[in-house]
């Protein structure tokens, strides 16, 4: 049921909430379906236009405390995501800034932290924007784990882990793996018996490949008919 009441010396709206223009009271039809149409397609636009104006600030704040790499490095990956046909917004800016952060093995500062709070911006919200991130860009844990966070030899962990997989003995969810990666990695016992495994691997590819070749290179010729 409609009715209306007084606030502040104004007449108000119990359905809308909206101030009524009390001289075109009379003239406005409040039980047609039209107005209510009419109410809820304004209130669509008004909440796009804060949507819009909300990734403008963030952007530009964003913009404001970058370096010209990580500028560079943000743009790309917002490119990235928008092939996917994902449309960004300010959660998903913050989350690739963040993301960015963490590759650089920066942490994030206060004056941020006050930011996104003033902005009504939850971490949860970036937190999800961040799990979609990663899922995008296709970005195995345990590789950015190595890169950003573990403290040996990058480019011989990177091989460790790519034989690990190589031989299916890095299986299971990135938990799991970046477990079996640092067992092998701190134990030279397990990490001899892979590469171990590899070299006889590899001496085998290539028997069979010298096999291979001394076959093609042979000539039946040789032999009377």
């Amino acid at each position: 049921m409609y009715y209306s009441y007084y606030k502040e010396g104004y007449t108000v709206d119990s359905c809308t909430g909206e101030v009524i223009d009390f001289e075109a009271y009379d003239s406005v039809d409040y039980s047609g379906l039209e107005y209510y149409e009419k109410v809820s397609s304004s209130v669509r636009k008004r909440e796009e236009k804060e949507i819009r104006d909300m990734k403008k600030i963030v952007l530009n704040y964003l913009l404001s405390i970058m370096t010209e790499e990580e500028k560079n490095e943000f743009y790309r990956i917002l490119n990235q995501i928008e092939r996917h046909g994902r449309k960004a917004d300010s959660a998903l800016y913050l989350a690739i800034y963040e993301h960015i952060l963490s590759r650089e093995g920066k942490q994030v500062k206060r004056d941020y932290l006050k930011f996104i709070r003033s902005r009504g911006i939850g971490r949860y919200a970036i937190r999800q924007r961040k799990k979609l991130l990663r899922q995008m860009l296709r970005e195995d844990p345990v590789i950015q784990y190595i890169k950003y966070e573990y403290s040996g030899d990058k480019e011989e962990d990177l091989k460790v882990y790519e034989l690990l997989k190589k031989h299916n003995l890095a299986y299971d969810n990135a938990k799991k793996r970046k477990q079996i990666l640092l067992r092998y990695l701190t134990d030279k016992k397990l990490l001899n018996e892979l590469l171990e495994k590899e070299k006889i691997e590899e001496i085998g590819n290539t028997i069979l490949l010298l096999n291979i070749r001394d076959f093609e290179s042979f000539s039946f010729s040789q032999f009377p008919v």
